[in-house]
């Protein structure tokens, strides 16, 4: 039995990792878990890199691993049409939804759909708390030492589950929180502005907005209809020159805090075997 065991986890040769991560908290999560296995990683960022072509992974010898963060309780817009490039065949899959402490509503089971409809099947799921990308002091320092400790944890199962599953195409779906439909979404309210006194023109806004709501001419400036809110642009400055503010985001900012202060903890779904 050891022998066998020994050489089916073997078969996974390499780990595909595919993430949307304006701000890098679901980048340095996935990352995390694919060390774990101590395998060969080959990484597709989907943030703003254009896949050109689909994608094609096999039931022998590859691991999906995706990640996405909850954007209104949904999988974002622009994750999407890049995840439906990756095309699987009974190819083991984990899920990964990171969230700013207030809930992650339907994103794990849209992200299940989406993955399950392109041929892939399920180990298992997560859903991590990380800092809040809009509203900084919510999550603050997320995910800590215990949720990387939780992280390593459910990792370690994963890999586990794959030594006890002879053959993938008889795998039962994995069960995840979640509804159908998915809940409404409307476009974010709150856009980043830089400083034009604290900005150098330095450009990282510029090349690094997902979107393209930044302009050479005007890097402190944003385009309020193309902008997602994603936060990259707060992240990537230098000069710390662009943030969230105005009356209306310290507003909703304020009643945001006082409702969603209070810790979660992570959850993980695993399949069964």
């Amino acid at each position: 039995i050891e022998q066998k065991e020994t050489k089916d986890i073997m078969n996974i040769k390499n780990i595909h990792l595919a993430y949307f991560s304006a701000t890098f908290s679901t980048k340095r999560i996935v990352r995390e878990i694919a060390s774990q296995f101590q395998k060969p990683v080959i990484e597709y960022d989907i943030t703003s890199d254009v896949l050109k072509d689909d994608v094609s992974l096999g039931s022998d010898g590859d691991l999906l691993i995706v990640g996405v963060p909850s954007y209104a309780g949904r999988v974002p817009e622009m994750a999407v049409r890049p995840l439906r490039r990756f095309l699987g065949n009974n190819t083991p899959a984990i899920i990964v939804s990171v969230y700013g402490n207030r809930a992650y509503d339907d994103t794990l089971i849209e992200l299940k759909d989406l993955v399950e409809s392109h041929g892939f099947k399920l180990l298992s799921a997560a859903a991590i708390i990380a800092q809040h990308s809009i509203f900084p002091k919510i999550a603050e320092g997320r995910p800590n030492a215990d949720d990387m400790e939780k992280l390593h944890d459910f990792a370690s199962k994963s890999r586990e589950l794959l030594l006890k599953i002879p053959k993938m195409s008889a795998v039962s779906r994995l069960m995840v929180k979640g509804n159908r439909p998915y809940r409404d979404t409307k476009p974010i309210p709150l856009h980043p502005e830089g400083s034009r006194g604290k900005c150098t023109s330095c450009h990282a806004c510029v090349k690094m907005c997902p979107v393209g709501a930044i302009t050479i001419g005007e890097p402190y400036k944003t385009n309020e209809k193309k902008c997602i809110s994603c936060g990259r642009c707060v992240v990537v400055c230098p000069e710390h020159a662009r943030l969230f503010g105005g009356l209306l985001y310290k507003a909703v900012s304020w009643k945001f805090e006082k409702a969603y202060s209070e810790p979660k903890q992570p959850e993980f779904f695993y399949v069964n075997v």
